[in-house]
């Protein structure tokens, strides 16, 4: 989204309401916030990680809207104090730029640009700002995101039901009947896609355009928006989730997060790579997986590789050498010898055995 795009919009607000009203706001323990309206979208921006830099909020309903500005400080008062909320709504944490630290149940983890989290409405969770950040919050009542579900049912059209079988569906279907679970979905951009917050930008800006100058159809409008948000998350194309329970290690999230990457690359994400895309050092990205497996990050990559090898000598007819070549192979005897020592056989052997 355009600085002055968004900066343009904002001029337009001259009320300032809340659709949120905030239980316990003094509590060390937890704060309740309670959403009076279907939907919310809030959209903060945070100049730096200073105690005297700044975060400007606007948030935006069907009926009211708000704009402020705080220290960053202030706004990372309750982080420091350990005191986190939870709410009556589902809510999308999405990451557009930076980097911010979410503390959920205690824990730890951090989300980069183009990640995103979905707290369900049991789960206590605060925000940290560490880094010149824009952070897109969308709230949405239980009723309302059922509303949309049931549409999508009840919809002539066969591919709009797709999304009934997704993680998000589900995830949130099941808080609706089971309500009380301390859990959260975990969004990151698939490798191909990790420029995705673009998409999310232009979901975000015209969501904001609707809401700040409603025409008639202006509630379909977000409707449809919100469809193609919840689209966008479920698609594999775009993203990777992960249903995350309470007592998940948040080492084991990253780990997670690595598996998934060098899934979809066939292992061949370098270091620098997996170091940009998940905003790690490449020592800590390293400790982790031998944690997990006792191997070092190129070597579990590598098992990703070779069972990629495997696969194409089995399911195609390609050559061993145009197989080699495509997943970057370029020492012919070096990749003989990793796959004989990983299968015990060389790469033709293995084709005329399966």
């Amino acid at each position: 989204m355009a600085k002055d795009t968004i900066l343009n919009m904002l001029e337009a607000l001259d009320s300032i309401d809340s659709s949120i009203k905030v239980q316990n706001g003094e509590s060390d323990f937890s704060r309740f916030y309670s959403m009076n309206v279907p939907f919310q979208v809030t959209l903060e921006y945070c100049n730096g990680p200073d105690p005297e830099d700044y975060v400007n909020v606007v948030t935006l309903s069907f009926d009211k809207s708000v704009l402020y500005q705080e220290s960053v400080a202030l706004k990372n008062y309750s982080y420091h104090k350990d005191a986190p909320h939870f709410h009556d709504f589902f809510e999308f944490v999405i990451v557009l730029e930076g980097s911010i630290v979410q503390k959920i149940e205690g824990k730890e983890y951090l989300y980069t640009a183009g990640s995103c989290c979905l707290i369900n409405r049991s789960l206590r969770h605060l925000e940290h700002y560490n880094s010149k950040s824009k952070v897109l919050y969308i709230g949405l009542s239980p009723d309302f995101i059922a509303g949309l579900f049931d549409s999508a049912q009840n919809s002539f059209f066969t591919n709009e039901k797709e999304i009934c079988s997704s993680a998000v569906y589900n995830f949130i279907m099941d808080d609706l009947k089971n309500s009380g679970k301390r859990a959260y979905l975990d969004f990151i951009p698939t490798y191909r896609n990790y420029q995705n917050a673009s998409r999310l930008h232009s979901l975000a800006e015209a969501m904001i355009q609707t809401l700040l100058y409603p025409e008639f159809g202006a509630f379909y409008k977000i409707c449809g928006l919100l469809c193609s948000f919840l689209s966008n998350l479920s698609s594999p194309q775009y993203y990777h989730c992960t249903n995350i329970r309470l007592d998940t290690n948040s080492d084991f999230l990253l780990f997670s997060r690595i598996t998934r990457l060098f899934e979809e690359s066939n292992g061949r994400m370098t270091r620098t790579e997996m170091e940009q895309f998940l905003n790690y050092s490449g020592d800590y990205l390293n400790r982790i997986v031998n944690k997990y497996t006792g191997l070092c990050l190129f070597d579990y990559g590598m098992t990703f590789c070779l069972k990629k090898v495997a696969q194409c000598l089995t399911e195609t007819d390609e050559s061993v050498s145009a197989i080699a070549a495509r997943l970057k192979f370029t020492n012919r005897t070096h990749f003989y010898a990793l796959f004989k020592e990983k299968y015990g056989v060389t790469p033709k052997e293995y084709r005329k055995m399966h």
